[in-house]
């Protein structure tokens, strides 16, 4: 281990222990989770960024690669205030986490970190040697090219087929649909929409991933031209994709939603429960007017949008994770009512 500071854009310095990787910086965010580590670094929704585990304690267990959600870390490292080293279930999670190429740093006043991040938003940072000046600056363009699958994907079943679009998609979501008996066609970001439609899909999924769906020009012309085709279902990203598609607007939220205890709310009823989230980009409120949206669930804490339908085409989403992995699985009735949705338009 060496000396390091984490150092933001902002100026302000965080010392720790730990390793480097072979990239030093990123976007740095934070998460709430309290447990699955694993799962969470290997999400493609993180990467390119810096996460900070806002629970202090972490590594306690090893590493378990069935649980994985993608073959390898995405996160560019990890900064945590207390690493857990020596005995546990599986490979250490430090030790995986270097032979994955990213860095790690313990030692680090996380509460205040977290603190810190809350209040002045999301900043870019790298790690540095004590001292050491170097220039911090946000990374341009969207990673999803780099966490999609460049070929299609075919797993067999007895239940609808699903077409899942693969903008970086989790393995979580992929084995809800295969354990409801679905057939999955996971699919390259880039497929066009003439090339999901031959596939005769019952649905499409829309899957979660990184970065400003804003970027994603293409990706929106592809899901506009499914509209009223077939029923279209988004997660996370997906749910932005498909609100872009229908004429809405997204805007990068302070500081994201991120952890395994975000609490959402029925819209417009008294309903709540918790979800697992990973994003840094919402829905604009004052850009739903006139697309024939309507909102179906809000955040519990900021009120922002969480979910939406489109009557006129049946496509629906939400900001959640149904999958969960890791977190709370309350909302993993969605993927039957998706299923539901798509048995119902093959009739």
């Amino acid at each position: 281990m060496e000396a390091l500071e984490l150092l933001l854009s902002d100026g302000t310095r965080w010392p720790g222990l730990g390793k480097r990787g072979r990239s030093d910086g990123g976007e740095v965010v934070f998460t709430t989770i309290p447990t699955g580590f694993p799962q969470a670094l290997t999400d493609p929704s993180f990467a390119g960024q810096i996460v900070v585990f806002a629970f202090p304690m972490v590594g306690c267990y090893g590493t378990d690669g069935e649980r994985f959600e993608s073959p390898r870390i995405w996160a560019r490292g990890v900064v945590t205030a207390h690493p857990c080293h020596g005995e546990s279930a599986g490979p250490d999670l430090f030790g995986w986490i270097e032979e994955n190429g990213a860095f790690w740093m313990g030692g680090v006043d996380t509460r205040r970190l977290v603190i810190h991040l809350r209040s002045r938003g999301t900043l870019a940072g790298r790690i540095v040697s004590p001292g050491e000046e170097v220039p911090v600056v946000a990374e341009a363009g969207s990673p999803v090219a780099q966490v999609s699958t460049v070929r299609p994907l075919s797993h067999p079943g007895r239940g609808p087929r699903i077409a899942v679009v693969d903008y970086g998609v989790k393995a979580g979501i992929v084995r809800s649909l295969l354990a409801r008996g679905c057939a999955v066609d996971v699919l390259p970001h880039d497929t066009s929409s003439e090339a999901i439609l031959a596939l005769r899909p019952d649905g499409v999924l829309l899957s979660n991933g990184p970065g400003d769906p804003a970027l994603l020009v293409e990706a929106v012309s592809v899901v506009e031209a499914l509209l009223g085709k077939v029923p279209l279902f988004g997660i996370c990203l997906g749910m932005q994709l498909l609100a872009l598609a229908l004429g809405g607007k997204t805007v990068k939220l302070p500081f994201g939603h991120r952890g395994g205890n975000q609490p959402v709310i029925e819209a417009g009823g008294k309903k709540g429960f918790l979800t697992s989230q990973n994003h840094g980009y919402a829905l604009r409120d004052d850009s739903l007017e006139g697309t024939g949206i309507t909102v179906t669930y809000r955040h519990g804490g900021d009120g922002s949008v969480e979910g939406f339908r489109h009557p006129e085409t049946g496509a629906w989403g939400v900001q959640f994770h149904p999958e969960a992995t890791p977190g709370p699985e309350e909302s993993g009735g969605l993927f039957d009512l998706f299923i539901d949705q798509c048995r119902e338009a093959a009739e």
